[in-house]
């Protein structure tokens, strides 16, 4: 084999690396719309991918063993660029159905199954009919060693490629684009002809029409490491979107009106703190999105020193040209600001979601222990709690580990089938919180009666069910049961 021979054999190990890996960092995006950005999605695209890979492998040592096998080469990667421009057009499609016919977790293997297997199958195959490619020239054991390390800088490059460039930059389509490129280009290094490659990139056309179709939906929408964000604005409401167009994380009314979800009702929560801390105290808002519920909390309490704190930039870039969100918000995970701040809040909300779930390690009892050296004497915790068709399997754990951290625990729901887990550094009865919410001023008194007719105690709730901790948190698993019923 001459020298550029070898080197289309390892730029084809190469590619085979990176788009496999790159596929399953973009199938992993492009799920979570449907099946969140939990641990059981990413149990599903990895293990399905090496699954797949094995049986990969299993074809390629059949096949280059052959006298004339290591000619499926090109054949095999042009097939992995086919499959990576389809995800594009299709995959959201395969996804929802997979979630509608199967469920949250099933779902999450079947629709894996048919997005990530596919490419790893045929990927993996092509490692060791590479092998078969240089073993004549350079020796089995040599060749074995040369392809697996230009597959795992492949892996590599791949890995970061999509993490830190494609999905925040590219866009998913871009991703997938590029994903597939790698491998026609490889394709054609190894003596795939143009017209087939070509073909096989052909429907990267489709689902490229096909996002700019969607993007042009929205007011705003903008790919970032943690979310897909969308604004959508009609004649009613502007509304911020993350991840999917099922649930808005904030809504604002065009003629300011109420939207009647729990954000108004949390803006009653510091009258429950010690008289006299929601005037000059500070509130610490975990979770900004928009700033629907900062908003009207400010708006009742405007001598609260407020500050926020969002993962994502580029969600706080959309609430303030779209929302008028004007606080100080520091950008950091949540957990990561509690443990290292030194400040002391009055009021502190919690509405932490990921696709519509509560992240697994700010439900623990651990996180809410850290949270506790936060509140100054006299304060309150909110914590907003959706729990979709089984409200119970959520809010249960959460205040037994609530509880565990804070003696006063009381709960409260709202129209929009969200409960309010209410905590403080001391005991609290439903008749004392009943009468500071009574006690509200006029700007918060709305709300407060509304909050004060569900008020109940928190220890029924607790009632049967463990603390989670972070040893131990089945979390993930009850929020993708909870959100398919």
């Amino acid at each position: 084999m001459t020298l550029a021979g070898r080197l289309a054999t390892g730029f084809a190990a190469f590619a085979a690396g990176w788009s496999v890996m790159a596929l399953e960092m973009l199938d992993g995006r492009l799920m979570a719309p449907v099946f969140g950005q939990t641990i059981h999605q990413w149990g599903a695209i990895i293990g399905t991918a090496l699954a797949f890979m094995a049986l990969g492998y299993a074809l390629g040592g059949r096949l280059g063993a052959r006298p004339d096998g290591a000619r499926a080469l090109p054949w095999l990667l042009g097939a992995a660029a086919l499959f990576a421009a389809l995800v594009p057009w299709l995959g959201r499609g395969i996804a929802a159905g997979a979630e509608a016919l199967l469920g949250p977790l099933p779902g999450a293997v079947g629709a894996s199954m048919l997005l990530i297997g596919p490419p790893a199958f045929v990927l993996a195959a092509a490692s060791p009919l590479c092998v078969a490619r240089l073993a004549p020239d350079i020796g089995a054991a040599r060749a074995s060693g040369l392809v697996s390390a230009c597959q795992a800088l492949g892996s590599i490059g791949g890995t970061f490629f999509a993490a830190f460039l494609a999905i925040p930059y590219l866009g998913l389509t871009g991703g997938y684009a590029l994903a597939a490129l790698v491998a026609a280009l490889a394709a054609l290094a190894t003596g795939l002809r143009p017209l087939p490659a070509a073909l096989a990139l052909l429907p990267l056309l489709p689902g490229y029409l096909a996002e700019q179709a969607r993007q042009r939906l929205f007011a705003a929408y903008v790919e970032t490491p943690y979310n897909t964000a969308m604004v959508w604005r009609d004649a009613q409401a502007t509304s911020l979107l993350l991840n999917t167009t099922r649930v808005a994380q904030s809504v604002r009314w065009h003629d300011g009106r109420e939207t009647g979800s729990y954000w108004e009702l949390l803006s009653a929560v510091p009258a429950l703190a010690r008289p006299g801390q929601a005037e000059g105290g500070s509130a610490l808002y975990l979770g900004v999105a928009g700033g629907a519920a900062i908003s009207a909390t400010q708006a009742a309490w405007p001598a609260l020193r407020p500050q926020g704190v969002e993962i994502d930039p580029g969600v706080t870039a959309l609430a303030r040209a779209h929302f008028s969100l004007s606080i100080p918000v520091a950008h950091d995970d949540a957990r990561r600001f509690v443990a290292k701040d030194t400040g002391r809040y009055a009021v502190i909300m919690v509405d932490l979601y990921a696709t519509g779930q509560i992240p697994a390690h700010i439900a623990t009892v651990e996180f809410f222990e850290s949270l506790a050296r936060r509140l100054a004497p006299g304060g309150v915790v909110a914590m907003n709690v959706y729990g979709g068709g089984d409200p119970e399997s959520i809010v249960g754990p959460l205040a037994a580990s609530l509880g565990r951290a804070f003696p006063g625990l009381l709960a409260a729901r709202s129209a929009s089938r969200n409960t309010l887990l209410l905590a403080w550094g001391e005991p609290m009865a439903v008749a004392a919180a009943e009468a500071a919410l009574r006690a509200a001023h006029e700007a918060a008194r709305r709300a407060a009666l509304r909050l004060s007719r569900t008020l109940e105690e928190g220890a029924p709730l607790a009632a049967g069910h463990a603390p989670l901790t972070d040893e131990r948190s089945d979390m993930e698993i009850r929020a993708a049961r909870a959100l398919s019923r």
